[in-house]
């Protein structure tokens, strides 16, 4: 299978990114409905000590956009790499997420979005709600939370490496916790600073 190496963007199961491709001669490796390995790299180190979990992706679409290209990949199902045949092929085995997750440790998961989502209020809030409410299972529900609330490389990386789906949520759970008292704490603060305007 061919690998494609994803510079500091991390692509969870069910969901999708777009990455820019610089090569003419890299680009033209992909085609609309191949699938490939999306692996993620940080430094030069990651290229040769291939420890991570990688993603299993179908490309949707190659486009020329200006003077790069654009690569929209949609993750599937998570694999480890077995052995590297040179640099772009290797072989995989898929990583089994099937877990019976209690109905109430996915709820908490869930609220905790969605709280996090009112605090920022995006264009986008209503629709997130939506898909959150839509999504039942709960290893797809962690790795969307992961994919669209998660903006740190390290921490996205930690999250893509922790195939248990409870461990994953915890640690989901402890990030947007962390996250919503931040926010709290900086509208506490703004809003202490305008009322000791001398006015």
């Amino acid at each position: 299978m061919r690998i494609f190496y994803s510079y500091r963007k991390a692509l969870f199961p069910h969901c999708g990114i777009t990455v820019p491709i610089k090569r003419k001669w890299v680009a033209q490796r992909y085609a609309q409905g191949n699938t490939v390995i999306v692996y993620p790299v940080k430094s030069l180190r990651d290229y040769f000590s291939i420890n991570n979990v990688g993603v299993l992706a179908e490309v949707l679409k190659v486009e020329l956009a200006g003077n790069m290209y654009l690569l929209s990949l949609k993750g599937l199902k998570r694999v480890k790499i077995l052995k590297r045949q040179g640099v772009w092929n290797c072989q995989y085995a898929e990583i089994d997420q099937t877990q019976t997750i209690k109905t109430e440790i996915a709820e908490k998961i869930r609220k905790k979005a969605q709280e996090l989502i009112f605090l920022i209020n995006v264009d986008e809030s209503d629709k997130l709600i939506h898909l959150l409410n839509y999504i039942s299972d709960g290893a797809q529900l962690s790795d969307f939370i992961a994919n669209y609330f998660i903006l740190d490389y390290d921490e996205r990386i930690e999250l893509l490496n922790t195939i248990d789906v409870k461990q994953r949520i915890t640690k989901i759970i402890a990030i947007l916790s962390e996250l919503i008292t931040g926010i709290k704490k900086k509208r506490e603060n703004e809003i202490h600073e305008k009322e000791n305007i001398p006015g």
